[in-house]
């Protein structure tokens, strides 16, 4: 899938002069890119990165003719104008960073999911962790992974785990990073009481209990008010035999009313939940720099490609 990326280039023509062929240098064209990504241009940095994987594909086929002209062989020639000299895997990482800030998400999965490497399982948890799926990010890096990077690693699952609120999880693996003192506080947060949305539910039977249990006890009171007078209209139509008034009371106000008791109670349990984890993460968030570790910025990238290479 990856080579698709290049068929819009394909049309280009690839006849010019000795002068011109500096234009269309793969290392030149990338290091315009890298700037263009330093400086938020996600859109123009993933088209000069798709021109530099695209030229530096090209090289080994070009050679020039007799006029000086740059022309393109079938097959690999001896002599060449252009050479490979760097490895295209982290031109395609950037490429795939770019198109992701860009909100191009599947063109950006199609390569990342396609490559390999302790680099890659590292930007894929990232942008795991980005599209609220915080499990399959930790589980994207690798004991290889954790191995070679190494202590980042480690608290990439950390926070993996830490944004899926496991927090005993999260814990060890910032222990794991050497980041004791985090992984203490984190792992202080288990001990959070949150309200369970199915027990909400449950206690609505009798209408308010539920939305009371919830944290909104007033709206809960309206609830039983609410709920209280439609049955006494039911029941007062039957007694009084007017089994017309009491059957639309039942169908457009009793069943609204009752039902809508139960899925508030559930959704008032998730809305408590999420303020009360805002309130004890998000000072933990900052105090340790989480966005500073989740952001991919060209040094980032290439720091850790570094580190893999100097593996091999």
């Amino acid at each position: 899938m990856i080579t698709s990326i290049f068929l819009a280039l394909l049309a280009q023509p690839h006849s010019l002069t000795v002068m011109e062929s500096d234009r269309f240098d793969p290392v030149k064209i990338e290091a315009l890119a890298d700037t263009l990504f330093s400086l938020g241009e996600y859109d123009a940095a993933a088209l000069e990165y798709k021109r530099a994987l695209y030229y530096a594909q090209l090289a080994p086929y070009l050679y020039l003719d007799s006029a000086g002209r740059v022309q393109k062989s079938e097959y690999p020639v001896g002599y060449q104008v252009f050479s490979r000299d760097k490895d295209t895997l982290i031109t395609l990482i950037k490429l795939s960073v770019a198109l992701y800030r860009n909100r191009e998400l599947n063109q950006a999965d199609s390569i990342i999911y396609e490559l390999e490497g302790v680099t890659v399982r590292m930007v894929r948890a990232v942008l795991l962790i980005g599209e609220d799926n915080p499990y399959l990010a930790a589980l994207a890096i690798d004991s290889t992974t954790r191995e070679v990077i190494g202590a980042r690693a480690y608290k990439m699952r950390g926070w993996a785990y830490f944004e899926a609120h496991d927090f005993w999880n999260a814990a060890r693996e910032f222990e794991k990073a050497g980041q004791d003192s985090l992984g203490f506080l984190v792992g202080k947060l288990s001990d959070v009481r949150l309200k369970n949305p199915r027990t909400a539910r449950w206690l609505s039977l009798l209408p308010g209990l539920g939305e009371a249990y919830a944290g909104r006890p007033l709206f809960g009171l309206w609830s039983l008010a609410v709920n209280t007078g439609d049955t006494y209209l039911i029941v007062d139509g039957i007694l009084d035999k007017r089994y017309l008034d009491a059957f639309l009371v039942y169908a457009f106000l009793w069943q609204r009313f009752y039902a809508g008791s139960m899925t508030n109670a559930s959704q008032f349990a998730y809305e408590w939940n999420e303020r009360k984890l805002a309130e004890v993460m998000d000072p933990i968030r900052e105090q340790f720099g989480e966005k500073q570790d989740l952001t991919l910025d060209l040094r980032t990238l290439n720091e850790l490609y570094r580190i893999e290479r100097s593996t091999e």
